[in-house]
């Protein structure tokens, strides 16, 4: 097999390979936003369970402190017994409200996360994409400047583009002998 086309096969099988790695980590990366986002979630069912059990809590001291008032003949419906259910509830609220705050903020994180890791996956897909159309395009470039008889001058590397009439002197000077059909040849890019 001949050089050029195992550049053109290099170039080809390098396409393929960058587009398979593109396929591996933008997969990976979905599965990485698939974790995120049920990590949001399960998060924010963390917070849901806190912020009932603080409910629950709440009026497990409510009951409370109405059996102890009333067991001690203090009306547990007014005075300073009432007062401090109020503040207990009016605490339980609060911490409800922050936990189910907190459940919808990890809700938003992990989707936003899970956004962010499948856009990563995209532009992973891009530049697979773009890295083999590049390889491609250079095993094409190799391939036409193997295989295109008069683009080399063999071992030495020398192209047409680099010799004209102009740089016969120079060729001269390194021990190169050119006749003038020879230069006209180069010239001509043949």
């Amino acid at each position: 097999m001949e050089m050029a086309t195992l550049a053109a096969i290099a170039g080809g099988l390098q396409a393929v390979s960058s587009i398979k790695q593109g396929q591996f980590q933008q997969a990976m990366y979905n599965l990485q936003a698939k974790q995120a986002e049920l990590q949001g979630r399960q998060n924010a069912l963390n917070y849901s369970n806190q912020a009932l059990n603080v409910l629950q809590n709440q009026r497990r001291m409510a009951g409370t402190l109405v059996a102890r008032s009333a067991a001690a003949g203090i009306d547990p419906f007014s005075g300073s017994p009432m007062s401090v259910d109020q503040w207990n509830a009016f605490q339980a609220g609060e911490e409800y409200n922050l936990g189910i705050e907190n459940a919808d903020m990890a809700i938003a994180g992990g989707l936003a996360q899970s956004q962010s890791l499948q856009a990563a996956g995209k532009q992973a897909m891009q530049s697979a994409y773009l890295n083999a159309a590049i390889s491609v395009a250079q095993g094409a470039y190799s391939y036409q400047k193997l295989s295109v008889p008069g683009t080399t001058t063999g071992s030495m590397g020398l192209t047409s583009d680099t010799m004209s009439l102009s740089n016969q002197t120079w060729a001269t000077q390194q021990g190169f002998s050119m006749s003038s059909s020879n230069a006209a040849w180069m010239n001509m890019g043949l």
